[in-house]
């Protein structure tokens, strides 16, 4: 599965999980996804509300550029994402500290 179809999956989830939702009320930022052997995409975070849109958004909070089979094994829970960050593996730039919100969530949300 690719890493978009994998948050596409945890998208769903986080809009029909009331905590969750809770937990991102205030919390709004953009993650832009720059995948190197496939297309981009991005998720917005607004009022508790997730979506998952392909293309660029102008204005990122956060941009973090990868490979699909990175991001897959990361979105899958297969990767750390701090062990792919120190490794090289993916390049974050921008909004670290809600990257890492993002993965908290992710990781919640994964099962």
């Amino acid at each position: 599965m690719s890493a978009k179809e994998l948050l596409e999956q945890i998208v769903g989830k986080a809009n029909g999980n009331e905590a969750v939702k809770k937990d991102l009320t205030g919390f709004n930022k953009v993650f832009q996804f720059k995948v190197s052997d496939s297309s981009p995409f991005y998720v917005a975070i607004e009022n508790g509300s997730v979506s998952l849109k392909d293309g660029e958004t102008p204005s990122p909070s956060t941009t973090i550029s990868g490979t699909d089979a990175v991001l897959s094994d990361m979105f899958s829970g297969k990767l750390d994402s701090i062990k792919a960050f120190m490794s090289g593996q993916i390049k974050v730039s921008g909004d670290v500290f809600s990257a890492q919100k993002l993965t908290g969530v992710i990781s919640k949300l994964r099962a």
